[in-house]
């Protein structure tokens, strides 16, 4: 793991947080915010190499296969239950009480998931920030 990496993926976790809370940035920017985040994080997921069927132990493919299902679940709910970014595009969506819980849920699963997968990479990041430490005071 590089350090430009590094700082795509936390620039994508603070686009990430303010997406997650509405309150911050009104209803239809989070909408728009959403699809943005829903776009960089299948660029990390590229990026990354991994996938679901990648290298890595079982529990790992079992974290990234919940973060896909709950990150599916959350843009496809979230777009049902659009009041600003499906209107624009002239379209609407029946069904809102069946979609707003199933976002809410997968929303709160996609958070519990992500900070377990930040967790586990917290010593990958730590051991780059090391050697990149050393490396410049070695100059």
């Amino acid at each position: 793991m590089r350090a430009p990496r590094i700082a795509f993926d936390i620039m994508l976790l603070a686009f990430y947080l303010v997406t997650a809370n509405p309150a911050t940035t009104g209803m239809p920017l989070h909408e728009y915010l959403g699809v943005g985040v829903f776009v960089l994080m299948v660029a990390h997921v590229v990026m990354s190499g991994e996938g679901l069927g990648g290298r890595g132990r079982w529990t790992q493919r079992v974290l990234n296969g919940v973060l896909l299902v709950a990150l599916a679940f959350c843009v496809v709910s979230g777009i049902m239950v659009s009041g600003a970014l499906l209107p624009s595009l002239g379209l609407y969506a029946t069904g809102y009480y069946f979609w707003d819980p199933v976002h809410a849920l997968s929303a709160k699963v996609l958070l519990a998931a992500l900070l377990v997968h930040i967790v586990l990479r917290i010593p990958v990041v730590m051991s780059v920030f090391r050697r990149h430490s050393s490396n410049s005071f070695a100059r």
